[in-house]
């Protein structure tokens, strides 16, 4: 035996140590991929559950920047399952035909659904200011109804998008005359994510950028998605995307009227609030909505230098107190008497001209 070596103990059967030198010469056993890939998404699958039951235990409506929830609809004492139903368009809408909607979409009222002869219907559409009803109230007190009809198709938190999707699809069966659309500052938003939760109640997001359904799908069911989506989003991006698409929503509006010869009106409705008192967003806002006007070449009425003449004649502007998106009847009527004196109800120049020219 070699200097050094050492002797195995003679005590050791020779087949124990046989299978000792196995032991340690045999390669490690191989566990195949398919099963470390399977391990691999298990414990993927277990972090992602335990991110989306954490977040939701934490941030229970929140949209995580991805959007932002309307908590009255959530938080409305009303079982609004019975006032609203979910729609592909519009995200929600009011149940036509039923309570305060007609089955055109509009909020009832006594004028035949014929049209009558020497008859201007006019056709209001809009979010909460025109729902509420103000300054078609005070139009209406300064105009009579021998010759104009007021039809509302004011659906309280809609944005323009949804308001024109909405007018196309049902308010257009009415066959307006006259369509004024009221803008308001807020109404730079996408179609909302909608849904209803487990007790029934009307769930709402504003998200922060236009959302395609399968992404709206997701948005309602995970909030690791709000929350993925809210990380990467570009804000800057997301706005300008809800603006073109305002736009566009606007110009399809335009075209659809212009192509059966019905007039289109623009009321600009400012915040009830000073314009210094402003944010940076809200004047932006404002800014487009004047800038998209323009561009589509639609008659447009800016009542702000209204509202502050209101103001300063010391007029209560607020529907109700520190409310800065509803006007009180008593400022509706300046606006009211601003939209008169603009000529809003009466014949549009371009109209009136051809009218003189025929003699008529």
């Amino acid at each position: 035996m070699p200097t050094g070596a050492q002797e195995p103990p003679r005590c050791v059967p020779d087949a124990f140590r046989r299978a000792a030198s196995e032991v340690r010469t045999r390669p490690p056993r191989r566990t195949g991929p398919w099963r470390n890939l399977l391990a691999l998404l298990l414990g993927v699958a277990v972090s992602l559950a335990a991110a989306e039951g954490l977040l939701h235990w934490c941030y229970p409506h929140d949209g995580l920047r991805a959007g932002v929830e309307l908590p009255w609809m959530r938080g409305n004492p009303d079982d609004l399952s019975k006032v609203y139903t979910l729609d592909p368009e519009t995200g929600f809408r009011p149940i036509l035909g039923a309570g305060d909607y007609s089955a055109f979409g509009t909020l009832l009222n006594a004028y035949p659904a014929t049209k009558r002869a020497g008859m201007t219907r006019v056709l209001f559409i809009g979010d909460s200011v025109t729902r509420r009803g103000k300054i078609v109230d005070a139009l209406r007190a300064i105009h009579g109804e021998e010759t104009f009809e007021y039809w509302n198709a004011g659906v309280e938190s809609f944005g323009t998008v949804q308001e024109v999707a909405y007018y196309l699809r049902h308010n257009a069966a009415i066959e307006p005359d006259h369509v004024i659309l009221t803008f308001h500052p807020n109404d730079f938003e996408s179609t909302p994510v909608a849904f209803f939760d487990r007790d029934r109640r009307l769930v709402v997001y504003q998200p922060s950028a236009p959302l395609r359904t399968p992404s709206r799908r997701l948005f309602q069911a995970s909030h690791l998605y709000r929350f993925l989506l809210g990380l990467t989003a570009d804000r800057d991006r997301g706005r300008a995307a809800i603006a073109a698409e305002v736009r566009g929503a606007m110009q399809r509006l335009r075209d659809a009227l212009r192509a059966r010869g019905i007039r289109l009106s623009v009321v600009i409705l400012p915040l009830m609030k000073p314009a210094a008192e402003w944010s940076p967003d809200e004047r932006r806002a404002l800014e487009q909505i004047r800038a998209i006007t323009a561009e589509l070449g639609i008659e447009a009425h800016d009542l702000l230098p209204a509202l502050e003449r209101a103001m300063a004649g010391g007029v209560d502007i607020h529907e109700t107190p520190m409310d800065p998106w509803h006007p009180s009847a008593a400022v509706a009527r300046v606006f009211a008497r601003e939209l008169a004196a603009r000529g809003l109800l009466a014949p549009p120049p371009r109209a009136a001209e051809g009218r003189e020219g025929d003699g008529r």
